[in-house]
């Protein structure tokens, strides 16, 4: 709800003043869900309800400061042109903050994306994130911390990129990793379930279940936490500070280790007209939480442990993209071109296939940090 603030002050100041009758013909959107079935879409639509306390009329404050409805279309322009209808409210897409696709409905995910960037000045910097269900059932939830799911997406979403279990995934990256047939893209993937009844009004909560594989016009697979935060260590970004909180038994002892400073370098070459990918993974580590008695006189066989995982995960992350589905969620593209355009020129015309047959090493270097130790009990 804070973001709507600066939005509405922003409408005041440059606009002069706006009457509450032009404001009560919006439908100012926080969140949109994206269904299919039975070759009909359901757009479902979380947004700001200016008759409620906060509004700039008259307000009742029992009703909800966020609104849903749906409504469904042979197209995504035509469901939302009848949502308008149906809510009596001009549907305005430059706040949402999440887009959550349902499993059915990521066939439509590149098509989709053009559309909401281009429909009503749409957000660039929306999250894109799907579910294995409906995406209806996502925005249902209605937690207690607000008065919607999407703020709870969004925190949801912040706190694993934190901890490295995800890399969330914003409308402009989906779209240009999209953006050729062979491309795809991994978004986070949020499951609906029942209880922790004491967060929700409705005995409904929502935990982050991974990640979902999408290409251009497909759901291809689910990913684990531990391959998602492969993937993480695989972005683009990965060399900019990207941390990661990997759980070890070190003999009969549980410690947690976060992995910060986290860099990749993908070096590619063609052996035999196969593609090989030689990938180096570096990070620096430090202990959150140790049963441990002297936590640095171990520090060489944690730096060993944290190596081993981080070449587990990102090898299984490989394996399943790769070899399962010659994806490309990473960027591998960009730094094929960028290191061997001749390389490229050799293999862009059966990307695809090059890379369920390629070939890959990972080694992984970590240094322990002398200093910050927290023991656990």
């Amino acid at each position: 709800m804070k973001r709507l603030i600066p939005l509405i002050m922003s409408a005041l100041l440059f606009c002069g003043c706006v009457p509450h009758t032009e404001l009560d013909k919006l439908a100012i959107a926080e969140a949109i869900g994206i269904d299919y079935e039975n070759g009909e879409y359901t757009v479902t639509v979380q947004y700001f309800n200016t008759d409620a306390s906060g509004g700039v009329t008259a307000v009742d404050s029992s009703a909800p400061n966020a609104v849903t409805a749906e409504c469904g279309g042979k197209t995504i322009e035509s469901a939302l042109e009848g949502l308008s209808y149906k809510t009596g409210k001009e549907i305005m897409l430059g706040a949402v903050g999440v887009i959550v696709f349902g499993r059915d409905a990521v066939f439509s995910l590149r098509d989709s994306l053009g559309f909401t960037a281009s429909h009503y000045s749409g957000n660039f910097c929306s999250y894109i994130t799907a579910t294995d269900g409906k995406a209806s059932d996502i925005l249902a939830v209605k937690f207690k911390e607000g008065n919607a799911s999407v703020e709870k997406i969004e925190d949801i979403l912040r706190s694993a990129e934190k901890l490295g279990l995800t890399r969330p995934v914003k409308m402009w990256e989906a779209a240009e990793m999209l953006s050729c047939p062979t491309a795809s893209v991994v978004l986070p993937q949020f499951t609906a379930y029942s209880g922790d009844g004491e967060m929700t009004e409705d005995d409904k909560s929502l935990i982050l279940s991974g990640g979902a594989l999408c290409t251009a016009d497909a759901y291809a697979d689910a990913f684990g936490s531990a391959g998602m935060c492969g993937l993480a260590m695989l972005s683009p970004g990965a060399d900019s500070g990207r941390c990661c909180e990997m759980p070890l038994v070190v003999g009969d002892s549980e410690t947690t280790v976060m992995l910060y400073r986290i860099k990749r370098d993908i070096v590619p070459s063609l052996s035999d007209g196969k593609l090989h990918l030689d990938v180096k993974i570096g990070a620096d580590s430090k202990y959150v939480s140790t049963n441990l008695d002297d936590p640095y006189a171990r520090r060489e066989t944690v730096e060993r442990l944290c190596e081993q995982e981080t070449v587990r995960r990102v090898s299984a992350a490989l394996e399943k993209a790769l070899h399962g589905y010659g994806a490309d969620p990473f960027g591998l593209g960009y730094v094929i071109r960028a290191y061997s355009p001749a390389l490229w020129d050799s293999i862009s015309g059966r990307y695809r296939d090059v890379l369920k047959d390629c070939t890959f090493s990972v080694s992984s270097s970590v240094t322990m940090e002398r200093f910050g130790i927290t023991h656990g009990t």
